[in-house]
């Protein structure tokens, strides 16, 4: 009976000592990448990151909306950033799993980006620097005064 006496003290030094015992990069909390996103497509087009948080930034003209789609149409997606008006920032998620993850804007699905995290080592050089030189398109009659601005019209056949 005296040794279930003396078994909470003792787990709680552990627990109060373990933190400690464990060693921690104390150089940095965790790291955040971020990618561009505008009409010219996802900035950089592949990110290779650690396992820690990416989040997107609107830098285009138009509203974006980044998803990671489910595997099936009628199911919500699995990461949704809301709709980002132009220069909003997105949440940071978090990737805590190792393989490569596509991302797609819900507002035109032709533009997709992918991030890949290591799989067989715990850490990589990381490669998500935006090109500086990318720029997205201008859109059509903006930087014209003299510019033909027409109605669309359609016809039913």
């Amino acid at each position: 009976m005296s040794i279930f006496r003396r078994l909470p003290p003792l787990l709680g030094l552990i627990a109060l000592l373990a933190p400690g015992l464990v060693p921690h990069d104390a150089s940095r909390a965790y790291e955040v990448q971020t990618i561009e996103v505008s009409e010219a497509g996802f900035n950089p087009p592949v990110c290779r990151m650690n396992r820690e948080f990416v989040r997107f930034k609107n830098v285009g003209n138009e509203p974006r909306r980044i998803i990671i789609p489910s595997l099936f149409p009628e199911d919500p997606p699995f990461f949704d950033t809301g709709v980002l008006q132009p220069g909003e920032v997105s949440n940071a998620l978090r990737i805590e799993y190792g393989g490569s993850t596509t991302f797609v804007d819900a507002f035109d699905p032709s533009l997709t980006g992918t991030v890949i995290t290591p799989v067989f080592v715990p850490k990589w050089d990381v490669q998500c620097t935006p090109d500086p030189n990318l720029q997205p398109p201008v859109p059509l009659c903006r930087k014209s005064d003299h510019c033909l601005r027409l109605p669309a019209i359609s016809a039913d056949r």
